[in-house]
């Protein structure tokens, strides 16, 4: 079962490729929704794991949360540009996104998502910053007294190019759009 086919025409896999975004930025199952942002990390690209929690397809906008005092901050203060790739398994296709990415800390946008956190809190409620070597596992999962927003941070990525490829025993298709020029175009896989 394909996202994507040979009958649908650009206009349709760009639709198609934004309401599978939007999707997994509300879906938990959604395969899209655990995706790997890549950064640079002293000259070296350094990848992980996060969460799309939202995707505006208006503004082709994706929301990350993080804690403030992560590695990843630093990274995207020094270069905010990044790329995401997500791949379905089931689907066999994978999304690579590109653009820029704005850091909200204590302002509107971030208190407006973190009220909307249901689940999750602790993840920006340690004590010690994540990555901080402890000396026991106990020291890596302390918690503070009270769960607050002062260590939690929204990441807006506003994504430039998006890539689509879908493999097909009839034949791959991989498309390329530009959201800041307004096009698209099909490339070899």
């Amino acid at each position: 079962m394909s996202l994507i086919n040979s009958k649908d025409n650009l206009n349709d896999i760009k639709s198609t490729l934004l309401q599978v975004l939007n999707r997994a930025g509300n879906d938990s199952h959604s395969a899209f929704r655990f995706i790997i942002l890549n950064t640079i990390s002293d000259g070296y690209p350094n990848s992980r794991y996060v969460v799309l929690r939202k995707f505006k397809i208006d503004t082709q906008e994706l929301f990350i949360y993080t804690d403030s005092r992560s590695n990843k901050i630093k990274e995207l203060k020094e270069n905010p540009l990044v790329s995401v790739l997500a791949y379905d398994k089931q689907k066999k296709c994978q999304i690579k996104l590109k653009g820029k990415i704005s850091i909200h800390y204590q302002n509107k946008l971030a208190k407006e998502h973190w009220d909307t956190l249901s689940g999750g809190k602790e993840s920006y409620n340690t004590v010690e910053q994540p990555g901080k070597k402890v000396n026991s596992l106990k020291d890596a999962n302390q918690m503070k007294n009270e769960f607050d927003d002062q260590y939690f941070a929204l990441l807006a990525l506003k994504v430039s190019q998006a890539e689509i490829l879908q493999l097909n025993k009839g034949g791959h298709i991989r498309v390329l759009f530009d959201f800041e020029k307004d096009k698209a175009s099909y490339l070899v896989p």
